[in-house]
């Protein structure tokens, strides 16, 4: 069952937390609460460019995931019962249930600890987050549980009274809690809905777009996710993939596919998200119309080929199988038994007149007797015209072989810069986790040298005993300031040397989405040549 997190990734795939305008706040100390209850952590929260990053093991640990950390690959893991998170230190790929996520930051180490983006963390994990400016606070919430019994008077009407509801299914006798209202909201991956809204969150009648504004669904939305509607989905590079009806959150009922260069590819109706009945067109100009099964041509349909001959009759698994009757162009027609797309039993030959030519055995489209009913030698018809090379499949061929090369290129280079940086890091504990990081220490050190040196400075004339024993402490605090600030420097050459590998993964980023680019822009054009 195709669940709308598997047609529609890009409303699922959480970044993490935004709050704007928050990017020169000095020293912002973000408060962290779970249902109403503050989260603690050894290390507080930090605020980057807008984003939450806080210690893994407290927020993994107060969520209910189990943590995992592999030191060789650098990986955090959270997992609970059905649901997998895995982050990378330095790396802006994250993982949910081996779906691929990108995020805004990466992980960091910190001083030793690790550092994970709050709101990616907590949404992937079912909960919901909301950022508070006015008093610098993240707030996590559990999930409602709305099927209970008394739930303030069930689902669909409000209660004042507890248990104004039947086992959460009637209206209770007071005010109307989750009636909606209109509005607008963004989820954080920048799609943008506009409807019917309960408690600031989607909820009844409306419309999503995506980032680029192009209609994703229109219909009934349901705890924040599309429910029953008009669904459209689309390929990486901005095609069309699927245009049809949704019902629970799943394909169901009347719709159309279409490949990544723009063909239709299925016409017909869908069952709980799976090809029901219609006509599948293949790239080689092949059509199949029946029924589906499991996605694939099965039961009694008929394929028509692109030279002009057609196969009518059982289909199991995308193949033939079964009895059918096999129709040239010519009008000669070949009547039998069918395994695996291949003649495989008794077939009987005819004529464009309905004569019987021949009745023939075989095994896997092998003859293996052939008794002929008529005067002189008859010849059986091919019956796989398609099985002939394909200059469109060897050119999809040749292309996801090519994209697979640069991709495979992509994470080998990718990864020896993440082992550089990782090397870095385990070398220099401590490591600013910005280059902005760094500065601010490297300032604060040298403004407190300054104030020592202008002290020791005031007191050079004064011999008292009172001046002597202040200019011995003095001088014990600017050896331990000059002692920090040689550290500081120390640590200022790693940041910068990881600064520095961050710029080369950026090019590496670019470069690659370049490739893919011209790849694909090369891939389309030629396949519109061939057809």
């Amino acid at each position: 069952m195709n669940k709308w997190y598997a047609m529609l990734p890009a409303c699922l795939l959480w970044t993490a937390l935004a709050a704007p305008g928050l990017a020169g706040a000095a020293d912002p100390q973000v408060r962290v609460y779970l249902d109403g209850k503050p989260i603690k952590f050894e290390v507080q929260p930090i605020l980057d460019n807008g984003t939450t990053l806080v210690q893994f093991r407290p927020i993994f640990e107060k969520i209910g995931l189990t943590v995992g950390w592999d030191e060789a690959t650098q990986t955090v893991t959270g997992t609970k019962d059905d649901l997998s998170i895995k982050l990378v230190i330095d790396d802006t790929d994250a993982y949910i249930n081996e779906r691929l996520n990108e995020l805004e930051l990466a992980p960091r180490l910190v001083e030793g600890n690790t550092f994970v983006p709050l709101r990616f963390v907590s949404e992937a994990s079912g909960k919901e987050v909301t950022w508070d400016g006015k008093s610098m606070s993240v707030h996590i919430k559990s999930p409602s549980d709305s099927t209970g019994p008394g739930n303030s008077g069930g689902t669909t009407g409000g209660g004042s009274k507890p248990g104004g509801g039947d086992s959460g299914t009637k209206p209770g006798s007071g005010t109307d809690t989750t009636k909606p209202d209109k509005g607008d909201y963004t989820y954080p991956n920048g799609d943008r809905y506009t409807g019917q809204m309960v408690n600031g969150y989607p909820e009844g009648r409306g419309k999503l777009y995506n980032l680029g504004g192009k209609l994703l669904f229109d219909g009934t939305m349901s705890n924040g996710l599309p429910g029953d509607g008009h669904l459209k989905s689309y390929h990486e590079n901005g095609q069309l993939e699927f245009d049809g009806n949704l019902r629970n959150g799943v394909r169901t009922g009347s719709g159309k596919q279409y490949t990544s260069t723009g063909s239709l590819l299925f016409d017909g109706t869908f069952s709980v998200g799976e090809r029901e009945k219609g006509t599948l067109y293949y790239d080689n100009g092949d059509k199949y119309t029946g029924p589906f099964d499991n996605d694939k041509p099965s039961g009694a349909g008929k394929l028509v080929y692109k030279n002009g001959d057609v196969y009518e009759g059982d289909f199991f698994d995308g193949r033939r199988e079964g009895k059918g009757t096999y129709t040239t162009i010519k009008g000669e027609k070949l009547v039998g038994d069918f395994k695996n797309n291949m003649m495989n039993g008794i077939i009987s030959h005819y004529d464009k007149k309905g004569t019987l030519l021949s009745v023939s055995e075989f095994s896997n489209d092998v003859l293996i007797r052939k008794v002929d009913m008529g005067n002189g030698n008859t010849t059986l018809p091919n019956t796989n015209p398609s099985a002939q090379p394909d200059r469109v499949k060897l050119e999809n061929e040749r292309y996801d072989k090519l994209v697979n090369s640069i991709r495979d290129n992509y994470n080998q280079n990718k990864k020896q810069l993440e082992d550089q940086i990782a090397q870095i890091r385990k070398d220099n504990p401590g490591t600013y986790s910005s280059q902005a990081e760094y500065n601010k220490a490297l300032k604060e050190a040298e403004m407190k040298q300054t104030d020592i040196s202008s002290r020791l400075n005031s007191l050079a004339g004064d011999y008292s005993k009172a001046a002597e024993a202040a200019k011995a402490e003095l001088n014990k605090q600017l050896t331990n300031v000059q002692t920090l600030i040689t550290q500081i420097h120390a640590k200022g050459s790693a940041q910068q040397r990881i600064e520095a590998l961050r710029d080369q993964l950026n090019f590496l980023r670019d470069n690659y989405n370049n490739e893919l680019k011209r790849a694909n822009d090369q891939h389309l054009e030629i396949i519109k040549q061939l057809k």
